[in-house]
């Protein structure tokens, strides 16, 4: 079985370092943070444009954009799309693979500014949305929902949209209300494969080992994954659902690869974002540990983290 894995985006999480780490395991597609239209569109582009750094190496790598206004995404497209031609003076910026639209956050600091998950309540103003995208970029567009809100069901907003040009689509299993608890629909998800055949329907939610990924996509006979919260500290899952799509079986990662993995992390925080922004480890520390023999006791020192060395010696210590 041959399918394709996604690295989902992540506000605080999928920043370049991390999409690095994925791609080295076999994501094939990786997403930015959350990166706001609104930001862009008042040129507060440098917060914004920081979080859209990427490496030719992570190809093929898609901006994801969040906010509520049509003439805000307008602009935010033009901007992602030319970044060939203008850095805007931010170093590392290049022209991504696609452009994203976030109607599936459901945080609550995104759902009061009216964005992300709660546009799925507003079929025409998403509809308009996505127009404006297109209308800006010749890129790839795709869209990320979740199963539903309140009366309105994945089903029926993508019928709103489905004689739009956008290519791809990730799906959330969950809807506003679950959460991140409970089963994904995997009936629904298959429902929208069938009735968007020419669509790419990317699963996603609660695939948190190999065996949750094959029983999602025997469900769900979407084209691809999206993993997002089980590979914090893990992006060997990304290899691992391959294997075990393949052969049946997969391997896990020893100690020591562990700490290489944390210790290459940590190195590409320092290179890519500055040693200053090297305290950013910790969460993802404390991530890898998760599983290693007397953590408990290492994850006292990640808070002391603060420069290359001391990443050194505590990774020394795992």
């Amino acid at each position: 079985m041959n399918i394709k894995v996604f690295l989902s985006p992540m506000a605080g999480i999928t920043d370049l370092p991390f999409r690095l780490i994925c791609k080295e395991f076999g994501a094939d597609v990786v997403y930015s943070e959350m990166i706001s239209s609104a930001g862009l569109f008042h040129n507060n582009r440098a917060r914004s444009l920081q979080l859209a750094k990427s490496a030719p190496e992570e190809a093929p790598f898609m901006v994801q954009l969040f906010g509520n206004d049509p003439a805000h995404f307008s602009k935010a497209a033009r901007i992602v799309s030319s970044l060939n031609k203008e850095n805007y003076g931010i170093p590392g910026l290049r022209k991504p693979e696609g452009i994203d639209i976030n109607f599936g956050c459901p945080a609550p600091k995104i759902y009061r500014q009216k964005s992300g998950c709660f546009l799925m309540r507003e079929k025409n103003l998403s509809r308009e949305i996505v127009q404006a995208v297109r209308q800006n970029t010749d890129l790839p567009i795709s869209i990320k929902i979740r199963a539903g809100i309140r009366k309105t069901d994945a089903l029926e907003f993508l019928e709103s949209l489905a004689d739009l040009n956008w290519k791809t689509l990730i799906i959330h299993g969950r809807t506003y209300e679950q959460g991140f608890s409970g089963k994904p629909d995997f009936r629904l998800i298959k429902q929208i494969k069938q009735n968007f055949p020419g669509k790419e329907v990317i699963a996603n939610g609660g695939i948190f080992s190999p065996e949750d990924a094959l029983e999602m996509v025997e469900e769900t006979q979407a084209d691809g994954l999206a993993l997002a919260r089980g590979v914090m500290g893990n992006p060997w899952l990304f290899q691992q659902i391959r294997q075990y799509l393949k052969e049946g079986c997969y391997s896990t990662p020893a100690i020591e690869e562990i700490k290489k993995t944390a210790l290459n992390h940590a190195g590409l925080i320092k290179k890519h974002k500055g040693e200053n922004k090297l305290i950013e480890i910790r969460k993802h520390l404390g991530w890898y540990l998760k599983n290693i023999p007397g953590a408990k006791n290492l994850r006292k020192q990640i808070n002391s983290v603060e420069n290359f060395k001391d990443v050194e010696k505590l990774i020394k210590n795992m």
